[in-house]
């Protein structure tokens, strides 16, 4: 049976009962609907260099946060005069930011009740704003979006503006030029003045948008899953081959131009949580693909493999000098722990002007926020999991099964990543794992309706 004959024969999309009317309701009591905010943020997050930002604010000053923290106060407001309800079953995903939320409240007192620095108290306070950004992505995205289409929109959207960033990532490598540097917008300025162009191996680390190659690979990692889940989707055959697999193309590729191990741990993990949802057709069709690809990637940029390839066997045999200088630091993370071991010393306070870099999200998080924190955000990233999980647990057809999964391979990605860089630490790849974590927030809430009114 071929892909079109299976889109004829599939049967409908489930979606919730309830919510079919829900989105046009929301339209005529705000004037708009969750996902025309949530494209507002992303195309601010995906198109402002993330570098730039509000003077005074620092790096959490992005006027895609401003627009998140807005969002919160707009959905905050709807929810308090009761002109929207957030659907049943998406309260996972804000159960966890309750948490995460506590954790961060919990390590600033902990930093307002010691003589900190003024860089750390103004660190701190910058974490509180994170928080509350990204806490209304969750809010907006898991209890706003009630309808299935609207939620194919936003995702649509995700794909289509991460494969442009990828490719001024493709431009970027090609011209040895960083495009980011040359963009100037009115009333914003950099948090991270001097930006250059790095390179490894004699090759240009492309970021596009993003504040630096890890965050590009980093940020293209957890959307490649949808981009492919799009391309092979049976409702957009009609769109034509090179409609939809050109964002796969552009993602794919760009992702060992960052020359980082990031963005390949990010294929693989991506790759072994997408196999299962696949019939044994498509995964031999994908590994071919992916096996032509490669090599033609070495074709094309000699050279490029190898330094890829040097880049682990470094790591593996403890000869690479930039890990063994940050690994050398891990020993002073459990010292810096000691004054407050369970809920640390404040969000963000962690400078590396004060101590040091550590590329690990996991150390940043037990500095700064201690073992509770850690915790919390372990719990963040396996709510991710469980939503995709259980979406596709409950879903009917295979394309939504599919879809389901790429939540899943998107946050065990997050999960995974998050050892290789203090992946949190970037606002544009922040910003888009807790977009998704509602997302799949939604999705579950929309299932377990209609599985409730099938019953």
């Amino acid at each position: 049976m071929t892909d079109r004959q299976a889109a004829a024969e599939a049967p409908p999309r489930p979606l919730p009962a309830a919510g079919r009317a829900a989105p046009a309701a929301a339209r005529n009591a705000l004037g708009m609907d969750s996902v025309t905010v949530l494209t507002g943020y992303v195309l601010l997050a995906m198109f402002i260099p993330s570098n730039l930002v509000l003077p005074g604010m620092g790096g959490v000053g992005t006027p895609a946060n401003v627009l998140a923290l807005l969002a919160l106060l707009w959905y905050l407001a709807a929810w308090l005069t009761e002109r929207i309800t957030p659907a049943r079953g998406t309260h996972a995903p804000r159960i966890a930011m309750v948490v995460f939320g506590a954790a961060v409240l919990l390590a600033y007192v902990a930093c307002a009740g010691r003589p900190a620095l003024p860089k750390e108290t103004q660190a701190a306070d910058r974490g509180l704003i994170a928080l509350l950004a990204w806490t209304g992505l969750v809010v907006v995205a898991s209890a706003g979006i009630t309808d299935r289409a609207r939620l194919d929109v936003l995702l649509r959207r995700m794909v289509v503006c991460a494969s442009i960033v990828a490719l001024l990532g493709w431009y970027d490598f090609l011209t040895d030029t960083n495009i980011a540097s040359s963009l100037h917008i009115p009333g914003l300025q950099s948090s991270a003045p001097g930006l250059e162009t790095m390179s490894r191996g004699g090759f240009t680390r492309p970021r596009g948008t993003t504040a630096q190659p890890l965050e590009f690979s980093g940020m293209l990692s957890i959307m490649l899953p949808f981009a492919v889940q799009q391309a092979f989707d049976p409702a957009r055959h009609h769109r034509g081959l090179l409609r939809r697999w050109l964002p796969v193309f552009l993602i794919a590729g760009a992702l060992p131009l960052s020359v980082s191990r990031t963005g390949v741990i990010g294929v693989g993990v991506a790759l072994l949580a997408m196999l299962p949802a696949w019939r044994p057709r498509r995964r031999a069709a994908v590994l071919g693909t992916l096996g032509a690809g490669v090599l033609g990637l070495g074709a094309a940029v000699p050279g490029l493999l190898s330094t890829l390839t040097g880049l682990f066997s470094s790591f593996f045999n403890n000869t690479d000098d930039s890990t063994q200088a940050r690994t050398g630091d891990y020993a002073k993370i459990w010292d810096y722990m000691q004054s407050s071991p369970w809920i640390g010393h404040g969000m963000g306070t962690f400078i590396p002007e004060l101590y040091f870099f550590t590329d690990n999200m996991y150390l940043l998080t037990a500095a700064e926020m201690g073992v509770f924190g850690l915790l919390a955000l372990l719990l963040l990233f396996l709510t991710g999991v469980h939503c995709g999980g259980a979406s596709r647990r409950l879903a009917r057809d295979e394309a939504t099964r599919e879809l389901a999964q790429c939540f899943v391979a998107a946050s065990a990605v997050a999960l995974v990543i998050s050892a290789t860089f203090d992946s949190l630490g970037f606002p544009m790849f922040a910003g888009m794992f807790f977009l998704l974590l509602g997302a799949g927030g939604s999705l579950l809430g929309g299932l377990r309706s209609s599985a409730g009114a099938a019953r």
